[in-house]
């Protein structure tokens, strides 16, 4: 029974550390100017890639049409995002933050990744200390989503917000892939395997749009998203 007690009595501590992270960064999310777009991608892309070259211009498109962007944070796609929103406040004399400022380039990490500093393109960040709860923020404000190219963690983040689409656990919200070249063998592979062996249906392939232009893609997350708040209707609760 001592066991059990000490057990439990980690666990309230560690579950109150969590929800003070997380209500602190609600906190912030609410200060971000809606609609807002999350954009996940992989954080070993480089600078002069052409996936980063299209976040940079996608994210400074959708700024200048009124959307905040989020990200993870960190290097690779999420500095190239971050720069093309913070880039665009820029120009427009908004490139203030902190004190009740515009603010439209949000990153939120994790404390975990001591080698992955924040990139130098936020107005503001979050700092997590679990996968999950970071997760949860980067998809609760957010009117849509685009998943540039990446690895295991962008495929986790994609895989989720589909499944709760999926599973109506989430109102159906945009999901743009960019760059059809990557990610076509992992749709053949839905068609070849997933939906020939009745693992999904023929409808879950319109979860997603793919393209790897970026007028096409910005067009998509105006169409569905203008003018949405996600404060209005609120995303899943785990």
């Amino acid at each position: 029974m001592l066991n059990r007690i000490k057990e439990y009595s980690k666990f309230l501590k560690s579950l109150t550390q969590i929800n003070f992270r997380l209500i602190k960064g609600m906190w912030k999310l609410t200060k971000l100017p809606q609609p807002a777009i999350t954009i996940f991608g992989g954080s070993r892309i480089t600078e002069d890639s052409i996936h980063a070259e299209r976040a940079f211009k996608l994210s400074n498109t959708l700024t200048c049409e009124g959307f905040s962007i989020i990200t993870g944070g960190g290097p690779g796609i999420m500095s190239a995002a971050n720069k093309g929103a913070y880039e665009y406040a820029k120009k427009q004399g908004a490139n203030k933050n902190k004190n009740n400022n515009t603010i439209t380039s949000l990153g939120i990490s994790l404390t975990s990744f001591a080698k992955e500093k924040l990139n130098p393109y936020t107005h503001d960040s979050i700092i997590m200390d679990h996968f999950f709860s970071r997760k949860w923020l980067l998809v609760r404000y957010s009117v849509g989503f685009i998943v540039f190219p990446g690895g295991f963690g962008t495929l986790d983040e994609l895989f989720e917000i589909i499944t709760l689409e999926q599973c109506y656990q989430m109102p159906k919200i945009p999901i743009v892939l960019m760059s059809k070249g990557y990610w076509s063998p992992m749709l053949d592979w839905f068609k070849s395997r997933l939906l020939s062996n009745g693992l999904i249906e023929k409808k879950d392939l319109d979860l997603f749009f793919v393209t790897s232009d970026v007028d096409e893609a910005c067009e998509i997350i105006c169409k569905h998203c203008k003018g949405k708040n996600k404060l209005k209707k609120p995303l899943y609760t785990r």
